[in-house]
């Protein structure tokens, strides 16, 4: 009976432990529902609901450095056989991991610094557009293209990252602002500044950042804003992003445009950089009450806990 008695104060902590667990966005004082975009857990969607993604260019030759985390493989018997007689263990280069399991993208370099008006009308041309193809939170709210559709390009230069988004939605709402912008129409931006650091990482850590962007709404009563989720000790808004928005005659589509500043980041880019990347965009079809509808990513498995469900970004030169 003793030892049942000193059991119960322990599982009960083990309980208290996994609910906060659960609740996990980035240290706000305000817990979310389970609607909150970080929450967002893998699964598997019919993909013939989704939007045709655009076609993925050939892996960019990148940097040979080896992951930190790398995991361990069996040394071969020969191997074993040449260290007993020598007292210098041959050496073998190791390749840099093969890409995540989604789609790698590229970001041009800008010579010259972009407008930031809301469009990448004036660079989408230098460097690659991308869809943003996979229902991945309540597929059964999504209804076709009309209801959401998305595609983005990326490039930079060496002081900012350039990412701008164009949505195809066929009710533009938000009239929400800060932490809680995902619960009208926004996208959201994911970063990993240390793939190869931590390519097997399963988990978040402090070099993972979540940006949510809202583009204000269509009455111009909304400002555009950039909010960061993770890390949460760097939680808040960001008014050293730059960020712009558009909304487009036909009121059915939006445009936001952003530079991130690689200083907030906390990296140095160089070309053949690759970067966790991936973009999203939540739906809130509901003109009544902010929610989050669906979203649809660039990562056919994104889960925001994981980074290695993530894409990756390319900066090319």
């Amino acid at each position: 009976m003793r030892k049942v008695a000193r059991l119960i104060p322990v599982l009960l902590l083990i309980a208290l432990f996994t609910a906060s667990c659960q609740g996990l966005f980035g240290g706000n004082e305000e817990v979310p529902t389970a609607e909150a975009p970080n929450l967002t857990l893998t699964a598997l969607f019919d993909t013939s609901l989704n939007i045709p993604p655009t076609v993925t260019p050939q892996l960019v030759a990148t940097s040979t450095e080896v992951p930190t985390a790398a995991p361990t493989t069996a040394v071969p018997s020969e191997t074993l056989a040449a260290t007993a007689t020598s007292t210098v263990a041959p050496t073998t280069a190791i390749p840099a991991p093969a890409q995540r399991s989604g789609a790698q993208m590229r970001a041009a370099y800008l010579s010259t610094e972009p407008v930031m008006d809301g469009t990448y009308a004036e660079w989408v041309e230098k460097t690659n557009k991308y869809a943003i193809p996979y229902v991945v939170w309540k597929p059964a709210n999504w209804k076709n293209v009309a209801d959401l559709e998305g595609a983005f390009a990326a490039a930079w230069d060496d002081d900012y990252l350039y990412v701008s988004i164009k949505v195809t939605d066929d009710v533009i709402t938000q009239t929400q602002t800060g932490s809680k912008l995902y619960l009208g129409d926004s996208t959201e931006i994911l970063i990993d500044t240390n793939l190869l650091g931590d390519f097997y990482v399963q988990s978040l850590d402090s070099d993972d950042f979540q940006f949510g962007i809202s583009p204000g709404n269509p009455a111009k009563d909304i400002d555009p804003e950039v909010y960061l989720w993770y890390p949460s000790s760097k939680a808040g808004t960001k008014s050293s992003v730059l960020v712009s928005s558009i909304f487009e005659d036909s009121k059915t589509i939006y445009r936001v445009e952003v530079g991130i500043p690689w200083s907030l980041l906390g990296i140095t880019p160089t070309s053949g950089m690759r970067l966790g990347f991936a973009v999203s965009v939540s739906d809130c079809d509901n003109t009544s009450a902010p929610s989050q509808d669906s979203m649809i990513s660039t990562a056919q498995y994104r889960n925001f806990l994981n980074p290695t469900t993530w894409n990756e970004l390319v900066l090319v030169k």
